[in-house]
């Protein structure tokens, strides 16, 4: 590999869409030639057997064998001066910087909130010998608190495809709220946020994007869809005929479903925790105290029947994606490539 090359540790979790996602800024820098994907080459048979025991003191909840030995095999094909960086560093950077090597240059992008890190990054030493350390928010920052030796650190925002996720011709006029999600979200508080509009507003609906295994739990409720498995259109179709986005959660930092949802156009009604300021503002977002179901109901009913002002909500929600489109987002990592050069 030659000097200062970049190559690209990408993670692709099954439960994105292919348009979602932080693998995405692997696409974008790939399809202009500044980075590679990578790929080992070791033999399949054995192998996987060589990586258990790493794999058991990773002390990395998500650390696979196949994590390490594409580890272990980008930190050596850059050993000359190559940059190797870890898109997801919580679940595929753990041993590259104990591979021998001269002049290597190691960057990991950390995604966890600092509430939930050390439930699945057990130990920071290794974090310690990274050359530069990106941040999607600004309150992940404390995890750095933890470490002796801190890295270089970023802060370079998530994006989002915003010529996949585009707002639809017009303004939708059902009055149809989406959930979409798993992850940290707030099950408590969107049941009763969701008990208190219909109650308030019989004709309201709620349309949620779930994991197959919640799904089940959530049908034959009145006044709710629940959608699961849903491919890529579909997924948009559902952000492109919501009249706003509901997002009630328990912490966050960037959030793939708040920036789609903005990239179409849609206002969104949120818990305002973890990094969220960082992505919204008060012209596209509505953004109440976490676990408040009353003040969310509040915001969704005044939104609901305001078509005025989920216009002009969804024109900067719109607006906001655009400056966070991959493009952008991909230059500002190309920038820290260019400090470890």
């Amino acid at each position: 590999m030659r000097r200062g090359a970049v190559t690209l540790v990408v993670h692709r979790p099954r439960h994105h869409a292919r348009a979602s996602g932080y693998q995405c800024l692997a696409d974008a820098l790939v399809a202009d030639q500044s980075a590679v994907e990578a790929r080992h080459g070791f033999p399949r048979r054995g192998t996987w057997r060589i990586a258990q025991p790493f794999v058991r003191r990773s002390h990395l909840a998500w650390y696979g064998p196949e994590a390490f030995l594409v580890e272990i095999w980008s930190a050596a094909a850059a050993w000359r001066g190559g940059i190797v960086h870890f898109l997801y560093g919580e679940n595929s950077y753990r041993y590259a910087a104990a591979v021998p090597a001269w002049r290597r240059r190691l960057v990991a992008t950390l995604h966890l909130p600092p509430a939930v890190f050390g439930d699945y990054v057990g130990t920071t030493h290794h974090l310690e010998r990274l050359d530069a350390i990106v941040l999607v928010a600004s309150n992940q920052l404390p995890i750095l608190d933890r470490l002796r030796s801190r890295p270089a650190v970023h802060i370079v925002p998530h994006g989002v495809d915003i010529e996949f996720f585009v707002p639809p011709p017009a303004l939708a006029t059902r009055p149809t709220c989406l959930f979409v999600g798993q992850w940290l979200r707030d099950f408590v508080t969107l049941q009763e946020v969701m008990r208190q509009v219909h109650r308030a507003m019989p004709q309201a609906r709620f349309q949620l994007v779930l994991p197959s295994k919640l799904a089940a739990a959530w049908q034959g409720r009145p006044g709710v869809e629940v959608f699961a498995e849903l491919s890529d259109p579909a997924l948009r179709l559902c952000y492109q005929e919501a009249a706003l986005l509901v997002m009630p959660l328990q912490e966050c930092t960037a959030n793939n479903a708040i920036l789609e949802a903005m990239a179409c156009g849609l206002p969104i009604v949120a818990s305002e925790v973890g990094g969220i300021c960082d992505y919204v503002n008060r012209d596209c977002a509505r953004l109440v105290p976490a676990g408040k179901p009353g003040a969310m109901a509040e915001a969704v009913l005044d939104l609901i029947q305001d078509p005025a002002a989920r216009t002009a909500m969804g024109q900067a929600a719109r607006t906001r994606a655009e400056t966070l489109a991959w493009p952008r987002v991909a230059k500002e990592i190309l920038s820290v490539y260019e400090t470890l050069r």
